[in-house]
């Protein structure tokens, strides 16, 4: 399988990979199925990602050094054409998941999986709707941390030793953000998986624990308004913050496309 060749647009301080889905998930194969070398981690940012990021040096760092840098959302990707670098589509985690799953069914050896994150006994039921749905894959590993768990170096040990002990092929982490990136960046090193994919809630989606929004909604760009309603005491304070600064950083970056006159 070929690397499929792509470049990187600046955006909002993100360094995004201009790429569709089919060759994120391309991608993600080809790493997943060369020997272990490192692990290459993916992370996904939306507009909650691009506000937090502004002030947050944990997830700075984690996006500097991620090995692919993806649009999950598709205000990113208006507001990516708006200021003159047009991202090709919108590439979310929820949805990379499940395409590389459904695209590894194609392979002659079965996809390991490890499902890291969501509520004790959640990553259990997504593994068993994934052995219904993609029967080439084998999940050789869940864990659900106790909280707080990033700030205890027992328990993240505990973590590296069940991933290094499982060998997996493709690590899906639901820490949700910034937990999740700036965990395994801090991690990544010690991290015995090949490719590490930071997807907040695809574990409760695969379970049949949260439900994704309808496609209509997802395809207009509202998927947010759903995700609000589902969860409005813990969403509604932090999309009403994203809906007053991502405007002032798509300005910013739109008006500095313009140089200043010369004298």
């Amino acid at each position: 399988m070929s690397d499929p060749q792509t470049h990187k647009h600046s955006l909002f301080g993100i360094q995004i990979d201009a790429i569709t889905m089919d060759q994120a998930v391309a991608r993600v194969r080809q790493w997943a199925g060369l020997p272990f070398s490192k692990c290459h981690y993916v992370v996904t940012p939306n507009v909650d990602h691009a506000v937090l990021l502004q002030e947050h040096e944990g997830l700075q760092a984690a996006y500097r050094q991620a090995d692919l840098i993806l649009a999950d959302g598709h205000p990113l990707v208006w507001a990516s054409r708006l200021v003159g670098r047009p991202l090709p589509e919108r590439v979310p985690g929820s949805d990379l998941v499940p395409q590389t799953f459904a695209a590894a069914q194609q392979d002659q050896q079965p996809l390991r999986i490890f499902l890291l994150g969501a509520a004790p006994g959640v990553a259990q039921r997504a593994a068993a709707n994934m052995a219904q749905q993609w029967p080439q894959l084998q999940t050789v590993g869940t864990y659900s941390p106790p909280l707080g768990f990033e700030r205890n170096p027992e328990e993240c040990e505990k973590i590296l030793n069940l991933v290094a002990a499982a060998q997996p092929d493709l690590l899906v982490v639901g820490f949700g953000a910034p937990k999740q990136e700036c965990w395994v960046h801090n991690h990544h090193t010690r991290l015995q998986a090949k490719v590490a994919l930071c997807v907040g809630a695809t574990i409760d989606f695969l379970a049949g624990e949260k439900k994704r929004a309808p496609r209509w909604m997802q395809r207009c760009g509202v998927e947010w308004l759903h995700r609000m309603l589902s969860e409005p005491r813990r969403l509604v304070k932090r999309y009403a913050k994203d809906a007053w600064v991502f405007p002032q950083l798509v300005w910013r970056q739109w008006f500095n496309r313009f140089p200043a006159p010369t004298r």
